[in-house]
Parts: C-alpha cells; structure tokens; sequence
C-alpha cells in the first residue's frame, strides 16, 4: 500500500535512498566530482557513457538546487511554510519531482538551510581582533546588523518551523548551530577584553554580547519596535558598549 508524506503526496513503501544509491541523511548537495567514473575497461561504452551519466547527474543537482532556491525565495517574499505546490510552481518542476530529490519536508529544509547561509554568508567579514576596541565595535555591529537584516525572514522561517513545522528538528538544531557559530565569533572578536575577566564575570559578558547581536533581538527591534534597520543598528551599539562598559569600566576603550 502507498503511504502518503507530510506533504500529502502519495508514495511507495519504499526509501527513495534506497533506490538512488543515497540521499545523504543531512541532505547536503550530492557531490558528484567525488563519485569516480567507470573505467573504460570495465564500460564497453566507454567515455561516451560516462557523459551520459554526468550529464544525468548534473540535470538532478541542477533540479535540486533549483528546488532550494524556490524555498528560500519565498521564504524571503514572507511565506513562512511554502507548499509543495509553490515550491514546485516556482522552480518550475511538477510536485512529485520534490519527492524524487527530497524524501521529505525535513530532507529539503536541510538543503534549504545551506542555501540561505550560502547566500548571506558574503556579507560576514572579517574583522582583526587586533584593532583597538572600538573600532571592532563599530565593525562588527555594521556586519552583524547587515547580515541580520538580509537573514530577517529566513529566521522568521526558522522560529515557525521550530515551533510547529515538519522540518522543527531541522529548523532547531540550525538555529543551534548558528548561534554556536556566532558565540564563537565573538569570543575570538572580545578575546583580550574577555581575558581580563574572571571566569564568571567573563562567561556572563560573553553570553550578553552574543544576547545583544541575536537574531531574535533584531527581530524584536525591527518588526515588534518598528525601527527603522539604522535606529535598530544604534540600540545594538548602545547594548555593546553598555555591555562592555559594565564588564570593563573606562578600560573598555
């Protein structure tokens, strides 16, 4: 008997996995360059066969991304839980083909995940922990506001699926996972003010420092406050300093 997904389509008691060779269990983009090709000896067919086979798998990651993308587009455009039907409407593929790539709502979620971190992860810059502090300051909150800013509805995606979706799992350890990074981010940032600090005094700074910069804080500022994103930008610095100064007094500078 056919089961029918999460997304309501009907579907084989079978694992599509099974039958493709594998879609990873994160569901990352196959990479194809690491799947070594027949060699000729052991293909009667040759090189011709294997362009056949590479054109195949390009047209599949081609798809696949493209199926991300429409995801993530109207993520972006404030559509919190596309469905199949406007995912499939806008890349351009019938329904069932999301069900050929993706097992599954949480299957795609992963890949989607990676996408919206692929394109906004040009807008975080390096910044050199060795400036003096307040231009790091002013540095890290003119990129972190950015890139908040650009990753605005797909945090609002994020907390939706966390609460309620079928990918929550997926949706809460990419949260996770983000703000692991981030933490991290700004330890190395603050390393030599942090250090001055007992161990107490330093993991509470830390943690207010990356409460200051979360996404749910710009969330609140700009759609709950209704601030503009350079007033949202001077509450953050404002915190920071505040921050800082508190944990260091007239040092901090």
């Amino acid at each position: 008997m056919p089961r029918t997904d999460s997304m309501g389509v009907a579907r084989s008691n079978s694992s599509r996995s099974s039958k493709t060779g594998g879609i990873p269990a994160n569901c990352r983009a196959w990479n194809w360059k690491s799947r070594k090709p027949a060699r000729e000896a052991d293909n009667p067919m040759g090189s011709e066969a294997t362009k056949i086979v590479d054109g195949r798998q390009h047209r599949t990651t081609r798809s696949r991304t493209a199926i991300c993308e429409a995801c993530l587009d109207l993520v972006e455009e404030g559509v919190l839980r596309p469905s199949a039907d406007e995912i499939a409407e806008r890349a351009g593929v019938s329904r069932r083909s999301i069900f050929n790539h993706f097992g599954d709502l949480a299957e795609l979620y992963d890949a989607v995940v990676e996408v919206g971190l692929e394109r906004c992860a040009p807008l975080l810059e390096e910044i050199p922990s060795d400036q003096p502090v307040s231009l790091r300051v002013d540095q890290v909150v003119r990129i972190r506001s950015r890139f908040l800013e650009a990753m605005a509805p797909f945090t609002r995606a994020l907390t939706a699926q966390a609460l309620v979706g079928p990918a929550s799992d997926q949706a809460r350890r990419a949260s996770k996972e983000a703000t692991r990074f981030q933490h991290a981010n700004i330890e190395r940032l603050f390393q030599k003010e942090l250090a001055r600090l007992d161990p107490i005094d330093r993991a509470e700074t830390l943690e207010a420092i990356s409460a200051s910069m979360a996404p749910l804080l710009w969330e609140t500022l700009r759609r709950n406050r209704g601030l503009s994103a350079a007033r949202a930008r001077a509450v953050m610095k404002r915190m920071l300093e505040a921050i800082l100064r508190d944990a260091l007094g007239d040092a901090w500078r």
